[in-house]
C-alpha cells in the first residue's frame, strides 16, 4: 500500500509527495533518517519527515548550490562542504579542478545510508583521492580549523535539529575567518515562496559580516513550492560575472555539459521573483 510523505512548511502551507516503498526508517543520534521510493521522484532521502533530495531531481539543487559560486571564483582550489551527507555537493565540487574537498558531516549515518540506497547522486565523489571527509560538528570544525578556504558551501537541511546553528550570523563571522581573501560562501536559504522570512533573516546576517550578499534561486520540484533559493556572500568577488566570463570559466574547468546549470541559468538565478 502506498503512503504519503507530507513536507510542512509552516504557515499552513506543505506538499505531499506518494511512496511506494519505505526502505530505510530509523532514528540516528540526531534525527530520523529515512530512504523512501516513489514512482515519481525515485528514491528521496526525507530527514525528520523533510524531503532533502531524490534521484530525480537532486541535480538541481546540487548544481545551483555548486556551480553558481565556484564559476564566480577565479580559481577555487581548496573547498570546505558543511552538512551534504548524501555526497551530491561534494560529487559537484569535484567537477571542478580543484586541490581538496573537505566534507564535515554531522550525521554519518546519512553518509552511510546514502551510500548504500542512493549511491548515484554522488557516483565515486566519496572514493575521490581529492575528497576528505570528517564525521563531526560543522560549527565545531569552522571555529578550530586553522585552514583556509576558496569557498565554503552549507549545504544543511532546515533550521532545526542539528542544522538550527548554521544559519547564525557567528557561524557566519567565523566562516569569514577561514575564507581566502576572494573567497566565497553559499548556503541553500529555504523557499522564496513559503519561508522568505528565513531567507530574509539569512541575507540579514550575511550582511553583517560580508559586504556582498546575493540571494539567488532554483527550480528544484521534489521541494515544497519547486522554487529554492541559495544566498552568496563574499568580501571581494563578484557573484555575477559576464555571460562571456562564465562560459570562459566552464569551458576552461571542463564543466560541461550539465543538466541544469548554464550561463544563461547563472545570471538569471539573480532575478528572484516577487511575492506577497
Amino acid at each position: 500500500m502506498s503512503q504519503w510523505i507530507v513536507d510542512v512548511m509552516g504557515d499552513g502551507f506543505g506538499q505531499a509527495t506518494q511512496v511506494d516503498d519505505l526502505l530505510y526508517d530509523h532514528q540516528s543520534p540526531y534525527q530520523r533518517v529515512q530512504v523512501a521510493a516513489s514512482a515519481r521522484f525515485g528514491r528521496m532521502l526525507v530527514l525528520d519527515d523533510a524531503v532533502q533530495t531524490t534521484e530525480r531531481d537532486e541535480y538541481v539543487y546540487h548544481e545551483m548550490l555548486v556551480h553558481v559560486p565556484l564559476v564566480s571564483h577565479p580559481a577555487p582550489r581548496r573547498i570546505l562542504i558543511i552538512g551534504g551527507g548524501d555526497g551530491g555537493t561534494l560529487e559537484e565540487a569535484l567537477k571542478h579542478p580543484v586541490q581538496s574537498v573537505t566534507m564535515v558531516e554531522i550525521d554519518g549515518e546519512v553518509v552511510e545510508v546514502s551510500r548504500r540506497f542512493l549511491p548515484g547522486i554522488s557516483g565515486g565523489a566519496f572514493d575521490d583521492p581529492r575528497t576528505r571527509l570528517r564525521i563531526e560538528d560543522g560549527v565545531a570544525f569552522v571555529r578550530a580549523t586553522t585552514e583556509r578556504f576558496d569557498a565554503i558551501l552549507v549545504d544543511s537541511t532546515d533550521p532545526k535539529g542539528p542544522g538550527i546553528a548554521l544559519f547564525s550570523e557567528e557561524f557566519y563571522r567565523a566562516c569569514a575567518g577561514i575564507l581566502t581573501p576572494s573567497g566565497v560562501l553559499a548556503a541553500q536559504s529555504g523557499s522564496p515562496l513559503h519561508q522568505r522570512s528565513l531567507m530574509e533573516g539569512i541575507s540579514r546576517h550575511l550582511s553583517a559580516v560580508f559586504p556582498i550578499v546575493a540571494p539567488y534561486w532554483g527550480a528544484v520540484p521534489a521541494y515544497p513550492g519547486t522554487l529554492w533559493s541559495f544566498t552568496f556572500a563574499s568580501a571581494a568577488t563578484d557573484p555575477r560575472p559576464s555571460p562571456d566570463e562564465v562560459f570562459r570559466r566552464i569551458s576552461s574547468r571542463g564543466l560541461g555539459p550539465l543538466r541544469y546549470y548554464s550561463p544563461g541559468a547563472h545570471h538569471a538565478a539573480f532575478a528572484l521573483p516577487s511575492v506577497p
